[in-house]
């Protein structure tokens, strides 16, 4: 009996997968990490910081599903995704030629619109090609982990280091590197998904209409759509306005700012996929709890605490409150509706979430900084983690698990 070769076509597109979504957002938190230089040299303010991290949510937010779409119609899937990798290079790259605000917030504006839809189809080629047994796996482990290994633990490390050594023009133009590589392996690689394959992963169970207002009336949805902007809120005012308050308000140099960051990224690649994964067990509602209540240790953490070594091990600590993104964005609302209704259960909370936590959230915040002074939008960010961790009180257990060892059950419990 012949062994099985581990290079198989399976895994040889989850490593893809996980360098494309990983790039992705590399490049998407990277001016977050290179504000306080930037702003030096351009002039800018806390405001325009929160409204260039709301151009790019505003724009992904649509190109998202309308991405989704156009893939669906397209004949080669693969040169897409390419064609998007390599877009979205060319535009990090253009940010280094970026002489003011205007062209700056431009620049977000098509960066949300070419990296939007790559997570839908990165993801949705992953799905057809993963074998039954290990689609969550790899659905979980590209999506959680990638992001957070390149967007929390190397983007700050690597493009600080390459702004302290040459400049932040420089950081971004060699963003296309990888972006140019990745896009010659994907061609080269990546095979067009079956047609066959794809529609019938995709056919409808039911010729009911699905309705909007019908998905809302399960109440762990409607739940899931306030956590997790609650939760957006958190994690992007930090991401957006920690690095510049480190910086600025603690005094910390740029290479010991970029350490403290990776030190959440860290725990963000461990617990953002260990926690759904205990919730098989413990429960989803109790896993929430837990998660949501860690969460507010992240900005409390680099306002409280002045010890750098504490400050890092706190964030770590804290960075567990990741795993609540994955409950409330994901697992939750699509073990709480039935089957026809689990893409728009899970589309809504998406795309609320990166409104309300993606594109209002940064522009209020980025106001309230210059006014009230740089923490404030640590303030909020702790507030909508404390009530994150209130609302998941009301959460209506889902776990398979621990549903069905409760006697007399029925499907109702989980509405």
């Amino acid at each position: 009996m012949k062994n099985k070769k581990f290079w198989t076509y399976e895994n040889k597109l989850v490593v893809i997968v996980f360098f494309t979504i990983g790039f992705v957002f590399f490049d998407r938190l990277a001016i977050n990490y290179l504000f306080p230089m930037i702003s030096v040299d351009l002039g800018l303010n806390y405001t325009q910081l929160g409204l260039l991290g709301a151009a790019l949510a505003l724009t992904w937010s649509v190109s998202g599903p309308l991405g989704g779409f156009i893939s669906d119609k397209v004949k080669s899937k693969k040169s897409m995704l390419a064609v998007l990798v390599l877009a979205f290079s060319v535009v990090s790259l253009m940010h280094g030629l970026a002489q003011s605000f205007a062209m700056l917030f431009v620049l977000r504006l098509l960066m949300g619109i070419v990296e939007g839809p790559l997570i839908p189809q990165t993801q949705s080629i992953l799905a057809m090609e993963s074998s039954e047994r290990r689609r969550g796996f790899n659905l979980g482990f590209t999506m959680n982990t990638s992001n957070a290994l390149f967007g929390s633990i190397l983007a700050p490390v690597v493009i600080v280091a390459l702004a302290t050594n040459f400049d932040w023009y420089t950081a971004f133009y060699l963003t296309i590197i990888p972006g140019v590589i990745l896009s010659f392996v994907i061609l080269k690689s990546v095979k067009n998904p079956d047609p066959v394959k794809f529609h019938a992963m995709y056919a409808t169970k039911s010729t009911e209409k699905i309705k909007v207002k019908d998905v809302l009336k399960h109440r762990n949805i409607w739940l899931s759509v306030v956590i997790f902007s609650l939760v957006m809120t958190t994690l992007m005012a930090f991401q957006i306005f920690g690095p510049t308050y480190l910086v600025q308000a603690k005094g910390l140099s740029e290479t010991t700012m970029s350490f403290v960051m990776a030190s959440f990224g860290v725990g963000y690649a461990i617990f953002g996929f260990l926690i759904p994964t205990l919730s098989e067990r413990t429960g989803r509602k109790p896993a929430s709890l837990v998660s949501g209540f860690l969460l507010i240790l992240i900005p409390l953490s680099i306002v409280f605490v002045d010890s750098i070594p504490l400050m890092m091990l706190l964030l770590f600590i804290g960075s567990a409150g990741s795993g609540v993104i994955g409950m409330s964005m994901s697992v939750i609302p699509v073990e709480s509706v039935p089957l026809q209704y689990s893409g728009l259960a899970i589309g809504l909370t998406i795309g609320i979430g990166e409104l309300i936590g993606g594109f209002l959230n940064p522009m209020i915040n980025g106001a309230l900084a210059d006014m009230y002074g740089i923490q404030t939008p640590l303030y909020v960010a702790a507030a909508a983690g404390a009530l994150a961790f209130l609302f998941c009180f009301l959460y209506k257990e889902t776990a398979p698990a621990k549903v069905e060892s409760i006697p007399n059950v029925d499907a109702s419990v989980r509405v």
